[in-house]
Protein backbone atom coordinates (compact mmCIF):
# COMPACT_ATOMS: atom_id res chain seq x y z
CA UNK A 1 0.00 0.00 0.00
CA UNK A 2 2.85 2.12 0.71
CA UNK A 3 4.14 1.86 -2.35
CA UNK A 4 0.93 1.81 -4.99
CA UNK A 5 0.36 5.50 -2.69
CA UNK A 6 3.90 6.55 -3.24
CA UNK A 7 3.36 5.89 -6.74
CA UNK A 8 0.31 7.78 -6.90
CA UNK A 9 2.16 10.89 -5.59
CA UNK A 10 4.67 10.79 -7.43
CA UNK A 11 2.36 10.53 -10.81
CA UNK A 12 0.58 13.37 -9.43
CA UNK A 13 3.62 15.74 -8.77
CA UNK A 14 4.98 15.08 -12.21
CA UNK A 15 2.00 15.44 -14.00
CA UNK A 16 1.27 18.94 -11.12
CA UNK A 17 5.10 19.60 -12.09
CA UNK A 18 4.12 19.86 -15.99
CA UNK A 19 1.16 21.52 -15.71
CA UNK A 20 2.42 24.43 -13.38
CA UNK A 21 5.33 24.59 -16.03
CA UNK A 22 2.66 24.86 -19.08
CA UNK A 23 0.74 27.64 -16.88
CA UNK A 24 3.91 29.27 -15.80
CA UNK A 25 5.01 29.60 -18.99
CA UNK A 26 1.30 30.79 -20.44
CA UNK A 27 1.04 33.44 -17.39
CA UNK A 28 4.61 34.77 -18.05
CA UNK A 29 3.76 35.04 -22.20
CA UNK A 30 0.50 36.59 -20.84
CA UNK A 31 2.10 39.32 -18.64
CA UNK A 32 4.72 40.18 -21.03
CA UNK A 33 1.88 40.87 -23.94
CA UNK A 34 0.42 42.71 -20.98
CA UNK A 35 2.96 45.07 -20.12
CA UNK A 36 3.84 45.25 -23.93
CA UNK A 37 0.14 46.43 -24.76
CA UNK A 38 0.84 48.91 -21.77
CA UNK A 39 4.57 50.54 -23.15
CA UNK A 40 2.94 50.97 -26.23
CA UNK A 41 -0.37 52.40 -25.13
CA UNK A 42 1.03 54.49 -22.50
CA UNK A 43 4.02 55.84 -25.40
CA UNK A 44 0.94 57.18 -27.30
CA UNK A 45 -0.86 58.40 -24.67
CA UNK A 46 2.30 60.39 -24.02
CA UNK A 47 2.79 61.87 -27.39
CA UNK A 48 -1.52 62.45 -27.27
CA UNK A 49 -2.10 64.23 -24.20
CA UNK A 50 0.54 67.09 -24.16
CA UNK A 51 -1.86 70.46 -23.52
CA UNK A 52 -2.47 72.64 -26.77
CA UNK A 53 0.00 75.08 -25.01
CA UNK A 54 2.67 72.37 -26.07
CA UNK A 55 1.86 73.28 -29.76
CA UNK A 56 2.30 69.46 -29.99
CA UNK A 57 0.22 66.44 -30.69
CA UNK A 58 0.91 62.37 -31.19
CA UNK A 59 0.54 60.47 -34.12
CA UNK A 60 -2.82 59.18 -32.80
CA UNK A 61 -4.10 62.65 -32.55
CA UNK A 62 -2.89 63.81 -36.13
CA UNK A 63 -5.61 62.63 -38.18
CA UNK A 64 -8.13 63.88 -36.10
CA UNK A 65 -6.70 67.12 -36.10
CA UNK A 66 -6.23 69.16 -39.81
CA UNK A 67 -2.38 70.78 -40.24
CA UNK A 68 -3.19 74.79 -39.49
CA UNK A 69 -1.40 76.26 -42.93
CA UNK A 70 1.39 74.93 -44.80
CA UNK A 71 2.30 71.65 -43.62
CA UNK A 72 5.97 70.87 -44.03
CA UNK A 73 7.18 66.94 -43.15
CA UNK A 74 10.25 66.79 -41.13
CA UNK A 75 12.65 63.95 -40.16
CA UNK A 76 15.18 63.67 -37.21
CA UNK A 77 17.64 61.72 -37.04
CA UNK A 78 21.20 61.25 -35.57
CA UNK A 79 22.23 64.04 -35.60
CA UNK A 80 20.19 66.14 -38.83
CA UNK A 81 17.13 67.78 -39.37
CA UNK A 82 15.78 67.27 -43.10
CA UNK A 83 12.51 69.11 -44.15
CA UNK A 84 10.04 68.24 -46.99
CA UNK A 85 9.98 72.07 -48.02
CA UNK A 86 13.20 74.56 -49.50
CA UNK A 87 10.92 77.84 -49.84
CA UNK A 88 9.08 79.60 -47.34
CA UNK A 89 6.51 82.58 -47.27
CA UNK A 90 5.02 84.17 -44.32
CA UNK A 91 1.89 82.48 -43.01
CA UNK A 92 1.01 79.26 -40.44
CA UNK A 93 3.24 76.30 -40.71
CA UNK A 94 2.74 72.80 -39.50
CA UNK A 95 5.82 71.41 -38.74
CA UNK A 96 4.66 67.34 -39.18
CA UNK A 97 7.83 65.76 -37.21
CA UNK A 98 9.49 62.16 -37.71
CA UNK A 99 12.23 60.65 -35.68
CA UNK A 100 13.84 58.49 -37.45
CA UNK A 101 16.54 58.06 -34.81
CA UNK A 102 17.40 56.13 -32.23
CA UNK A 103 17.93 58.77 -29.66
CA UNK A 104 15.05 61.11 -28.32
CA UNK A 105 14.49 64.21 -30.44
CA UNK A 106 12.09 67.42 -30.62
CA UNK A 107 11.88 70.78 -32.46
CA UNK A 108 12.88 73.96 -31.69
CA UNK A 109 11.80 77.02 -33.80
CA UNK A 110 13.31 80.67 -33.05
CA UNK A 111 13.11 83.79 -35.11
CA UNK A 112 10.59 86.56 -35.33
CA UNK A 113 7.79 86.60 -33.71
CA UNK A 114 8.95 83.18 -32.72
CA UNK A 115 10.26 82.81 -28.96
CA UNK A 116 11.36 79.50 -28.88
CA UNK A 117 8.74 77.16 -29.94
CA UNK A 118 9.48 73.57 -28.77
CA UNK A 119 7.97 70.11 -29.49
CA UNK A 120 7.74 67.46 -27.33
CA UNK A 121 10.54 65.21 -27.50
CA UNK A 122 9.72 62.10 -29.01
CA UNK A 123 11.43 58.98 -28.67
CA UNK A 124 12.31 56.43 -31.79
CA UNK A 125 9.73 55.99 -34.56
CA UNK A 126 7.40 58.32 -32.65
CA UNK A 127 5.84 61.61 -34.55
CA UNK A 128 3.83 64.97 -33.59
CA UNK A 129 3.64 68.13 -34.85
CA UNK A 130 4.61 72.29 -34.06
CA UNK A 131 2.27 74.63 -35.47
CA UNK A 132 3.72 78.20 -35.85
CA UNK A 133 3.12 81.78 -37.49
CA UNK A 134 6.53 82.45 -39.43
CA UNK A 135 6.99 86.19 -40.83
CA UNK A 136 9.78 87.31 -43.54
CA UNK A 137 12.95 86.80 -41.74
CA UNK A 138 15.90 83.97 -40.70
CA UNK A 139 14.63 81.32 -38.51
CA UNK A 140 16.89 78.36 -36.25
CA UNK A 141 15.44 74.98 -36.24
CA UNK A 142 17.18 72.59 -33.88
CA UNK A 143 16.75 70.11 -31.85
CA UNK A 144 17.10 71.40 -28.21
CA UNK A 145 17.88 67.64 -26.38
CA UNK A 146 21.24 68.47 -25.07
CA UNK A 147 24.13 68.18 -27.23
CA UNK A 148 22.14 67.57 -30.60
CA UNK A 149 22.23 70.86 -31.69
CA UNK A 150 25.86 71.42 -31.10
CA UNK A 151 26.17 67.87 -33.45
CA UNK A 152 24.32 69.01 -36.52
CA UNK A 153 20.88 68.85 -35.71
CA UNK A 154 20.75 72.78 -36.47
CA UNK A 155 19.26 74.27 -39.36
CA UNK A 156 18.53 78.15 -41.01
CA UNK A 157 15.54 78.62 -42.86
CA UNK A 158 14.78 82.14 -44.57
CA UNK A 159 10.92 83.37 -44.84
CA UNK A 160 10.44 85.62 -47.87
Amino acid sequence: MDTFSHDHTSHDHTSHDHTSRTFGTRLVAAVTLVLLLGACSSTTAKSTTNPPAAYGAGAAASPSVAPVGTSVGVVEKEFSIALDKKSFTAGDYTFAIQNQGSFPHNLTIEGPGVDSKTSPTFGTGESGSLTVTLQKGSYDLSCSVPGHKDKGMDIKITVG
